[in-house]
């Protein structure tokens, strides 16, 4: 029975958290709609988005999940270099792989909106995502879930949440995929967990989620005809040279792609390296 109890407050949690997550996109449309000029509409409603999901998350979880904002990840801390240029160096090794060693021509798909593409890139897909998913998904949802199941229930269960949700981006799907799209959606997933155990915060995997969004998603830099399950229409854009899935990841795009898979299990293995040297330092 109190096992059953936990399990249903956790569900409870799972769907507050979401619609937190839903609160702040609808905020943003709204500041959208009462703005003019592209611009401030790119800025300004993602700056509203963030700041009422954070808000609206520090009030639940403070209030309803008895979750402190030191537990929450929602407190600068000391900056880890390490976390920094790993965030930076996956992307890039990414798009370097699609143009260099697949390769495919890049070309410049949109002249003369690289600064709206670039503005775009970070406001809407970048920075907005990567604070507030994480504040949600590595927040709100794992830190609960971390108290009330432990570890590695906390990691395996919003992972495998994550990955799903990212189906709604799709508009056709086969069962390859699916099974591509699971798979990578929940090892970022995983990698992204890995950033919070590591730093007890939010930040370095909001940045890492931040600075992979912008370069791949974003529309600066689009690899092959899909991106994020939707028609490629980036700045500068790379083909790719291949009909595989498992390079052009299907219908959801090079996030689901091997390339990007590889990279997110590369990541968090180094990551948890790191974790053990300083539980083994601790004496752990």
């Amino acid at each position: 029975m109190e096992r059953t109890k936990v399990i249903g407050k956790n569900i409870g949690v799972i769907a507050l958290s979401i619609i937190v997550l839903i609160i702040g996109g609808i905020a943003e449309n709204i500041a959208k709609q009462c703005l003019s000029g592209q611009y401030l509409q790119l800025i300004i409603p993602a700056l509203v988005r963030i700041a009422v999901t954070i808000v609206l998350a520090w009030f639940v979880s403070g209030k309803l999940l008895k979750i402190n904002p030191n537990e929450l990840g929602i407190k600068f801390r000391k900056i880890d270099i390490k976390l920094i240029l790993i965030s930076i160096a996956l992307p890039i090794l990414v798009l370097l792989f699609y143009a260099y060693i697949l390769p495919g021509k890049a070309y410049i798909a949109r002249p003369g909106r690289f600064w709206i593409s670039l503005i775009g890139a970070f406001f809407s897909l970048g920075i907005t995502a990567g604070i507030c998913e994480e504040l949600v998904f590595r927040g709100m949802i794992f830190r609960y879930m971390e108290k009330t199941l432990g570890l590695k229930l906390a990691v395996i269960i919003p992972a495998i949440l994550f990955a799903f949700l990212h189906i709604m981006n799709m508009q056709t799907f086969d069962l390859l995929d699916l099974v591509l799209l699971v798979l990578a959606g929940s090892s970022a997933a995983v990698m992204f967990t890995f950033y919070a155990v590591k730093s007890a915060s939010i930040y370095p995997g909001a940045l890492a989620h931040t600075l992979w969004n912008t370069l791949i998603i974003g529309g600066v830099f689009g690899v092959g005809d899909i991106v994020n399950g939707m028609r490629n229409e980036s700045y500068i854009i790379i083909p790719i040279k291949s009909t595989s899935k498992l390079l052009t990841g299907g219908n959801f795009g090079v996030e689901a792609g091997l390339p990007a898979i590889v990279g997110y299990i590369a990541v968090t293995l180094l990551i948890g390296i790191f974790i053990k040297k300083e539980q083994m330092k601790l004496g752990k």
